[in-house]
């Protein structure tokens, strides 16, 4: 017994059969490694921290806070890490806040570690001319 199916009919039973196949193809592709899944070499462990970061600073002091701790530089771009800015930076080494006023030219490192960023090895620049 051959069964005639109108127009709308048959285009509904080709598009199912299609949908059908196109989700046993999507099912048989995802259960399935991937071609060099079987030979890939594990990562490398990532090493372990080599210490903090540090930049080199050149800049001019705007403000100086000893009871927080900190130091306002407007400095020069730092290659690589920050662009140039107006910002404050905590100073572990107290004892410098005391030499540094606004105005002082500045050479500094910027240290990056797991407790943040900082200050260290701040140097007052002669003025100019001298």
């Amino acid at each position: 017994m051959v069964m005639k199916l109108g127009v709308r009919a048959q285009r509904t039973w080709i598009l199912s059969i299609a949908a059908a196949g196109l989700l046993l193809w999507l099912g048989a592709c995802s259960s399935q490694p991937a071609q060099n899944e079987s030979q890939a070499t594990p990562e490398p462990a990532a090493p372990a921290a080599a210490g903090p970061e540090r930049h080199d600073l050149h800049g001019k002091i705007v403000s100086v806070d000893k009871a927080g701790k900190n130091v306002t530089v407007d400095h020069d771009e730092i290659p690589n890490f920050m662009g140039a800015m107006a910002m404050p930076y905590p100073v572990r080494d107290e004892s410098q806040l005391d030499t540094l006023k606004p105005g002082d030219e500045v050479n500094a490192q910027v240290v990056v570690d797991e407790s943040g960023m900082h200050l260290e090895n701040i140097v007052v620049a002669p003025p100019a001319g001298q």
